[in-house]
């Protein structure tokens, strides 16, 4: 019997990979180029609702990593900044920053507005939490 224990636990460590979170690059008004374009995979298997708690701007809908796909420093306010988040599926976006937690979920959620100084984290899900690719966008003007 304990042959089948130890098989099991590299089939279960490479179940769920270690996602790492990717570090954007500063920005500052008037960055270029414009848009800033990365690429990531949604989903996991943690609800946004938890990441976010009550306090969002929105409603947090779907399953995604436990730790930020993204983290970005805004180094000087923002009179409008946008972040869209695309891929061939609905996705759901949520940043949590200095001034609070905001969600949205769609084709192509977007969050644009006047953004402050301050570092955010950026978590993209799923509605099943199945892995997806997509492509992150931020824009200084509206996309």
């Amino acid at each position: 019997m304990s042959w089948l224990g130890a098989s099991l636990v590299p089939m279960l460590l490479s179940v769920a990979p270690v996602m790492s979170q990717e570090v954007l690059k500063p920005l500052s008004p008037r960055f270029t180029p414009d848009p800033q374009v990365y690429a990531g995979k949604a989903g996991g298997d943690v609800s946004l609702q938890a990441i976010a708690t009550a306090k969002a701007n929105g409603t947090c809908q779907g399953l995604t990593q436990q730790g930020p796909n993204h983290s970005l420093t805004v180094q000087k306010n923002f009179g409008f900044l946008s972040l869209k988040v695309s891929g061939d599926r609905d996705l759901s976006l949520l940043v949590k920053g200095p001034d609070g937690i905001y969600c949205r979920s769609g084709k192509s959620p977007e969050l644009s507005g006047a953004w402050v100084s301050g570092k955010y984290e950026i978590w993209v899900g799923t509605n099943d939490g199945d892995r997806a690719n997509y492509q992150l966008s931020i824009s200084e003007t509206s996309q």
